[in-house]
């Protein structure tokens, strides 16, 4: 069953695919459990949420084989999501400014086999994506592009055999990435502005890590720590 609450209404839906459509400050709810599902969240406007940052109020979407698409086109929006699955395909687009992503893979169950496409323009986001924080996670593969000034993308990822690959454009951006798992992480990073601040740092050389950054920018203070055995 999916359970999906969209201001005081609340509908019960028992169709595999889901598509929501809102615009103009709204909030989107969703609890869903089960597999082979697709999900599609659209929203346009200013000031929507699905899930709440502010609140810490998670929508959840709970299920193996998950297709997953949402776009949010606007300012001052907000996502804050919980995905649990294997083979998730997850597609994420937001335009505007000012904005907050929050987003967790696998924090709540194993997760194996997630694809994410991440796409965020405008100035000022906040980006916070962490996979496989508290449970199993391997073969993961993430695609994030943000292009604006301003932006700040903190990620945590404790996968195995992750393939992490960043197209930062933009002035000012503020990137910490630290991956951690048994097997090889790969960052290709891609950085294009001035006065950008990254921090990298790998934890487990199992296997062989490999980090990849191409700069264009001034003034970056970069540090990368790839670490002994052991740990940093």
């Amino acid at each position: 069953m999916k359970l999906i609450k969209l201001g005081l209404i609340m509908v019960s839906l028992f169709t595999s695919a889901t598509t929501l459509a809102q615009s103009t400050t709204n909030s989107i709810f969703i609890e869903q459990v089960g597999d082979s599902s697709t999900i599609v969240i659209e929203q346009s406007g200013n000031t929507n949420t699905v899930g709440d940052t502010g609140t810490d109020t998670t929508f959840v979407l709970n299920g193996n084989s998950q297709t997953i698409a949402i776009s949010q086109q606007g300012n001052s929006n907000s996502l804050d999501g919980n995905i649990t699955g294997n083979n998730i395909d997850a597609d994420v687009l937001v335009t505007g400014s000012t904005n907050d992503i929050d987003l967790a893979i696998g924090g709540t169950g194993s997760a194996a086999g997630s694809t994410l496409d991440l796409d965020v323009t405008g100035d000022g986001n906040t980006v916070a994506l962490t996979q496989g924080a508290l449970n199993s996670a391997t073969n993961a593969t993430q695609t994030i592009a943000i292009t604006g000034d301003f932006n700040t993308l903190n990620g945590t990822v404790e996968t195995d055999d992750v393939v992490n690959t960043m197209t930062v454009v933009g002035d000012s951006n503020n990137m910490t990435t630290t991956q951690s798992g048994y097997a090889g992480k790969n960052i290709d990073m891609t950085l294009t502005g001035s006065t950008n601040t990254v921090n990298i740092e790998q934890k487990s050389t199992t296997v062989v890590d490999s980090i990849t950054i191409d700069s264009t920018s001034s003034n970056s203070n970069i540090t990368i720590s790839q670490c002994d055995s052991g740990g940093c």
